[in-house]
């Protein structure tokens, strides 16, 4: 099971705020460093980079994934305020942990998320 999150605007032309219980899921940061680069794969198999960076200071310590790669994939999927992210995970023996990340749109013909 994923965690989601609709698209807020800030999402959608800067970065991508992640809800904070999304760390857990992200692979580990190096000591003294505030961010990770890792690989995802979206919902129609395409694979996408994301650089993860974390607050240094402050009792928040909140994640977002920084514009570059973010935007990129925002842009190529079209996506605006309100659409969903489903950011879950799968064990892989040869490979670890895999990422995936899932863009989705409501089809209000049929009250239904879809991939896009």
């Amino acid at each position: 099971m994923g965690i989601e999150k609709c698209l807020t605007e800030i999402d959608i032309v800067s970065r991508f705020v992640l809800p904070i219980d999304w760390i857990r899921m992200l692979p580990p940061i190096e000591q003294g460093s505030h961010e990770v680069n890792f690989q995802v794969t979206d919902g129609l198999g395409y694979i996408w980079e994301f650089c993860c960076s974390i607050r240094r200071v402050g009792r928040y310590r909140k994640p977002v994934l920084q514009s570059e790669g973010w935007l990129k994939f925002v842009n190529y999927k079209g996506l605006k305020v309100g659409d969903k992210i489903v950011l879950d995970t799968e064990a892989n023996d040869f490979r670890g942990t895999q990422f995936r990340i899932r863009a989705q749109k409501l089809n209000k013909e049929c009250d239904q998320w879809v991939d896009v």
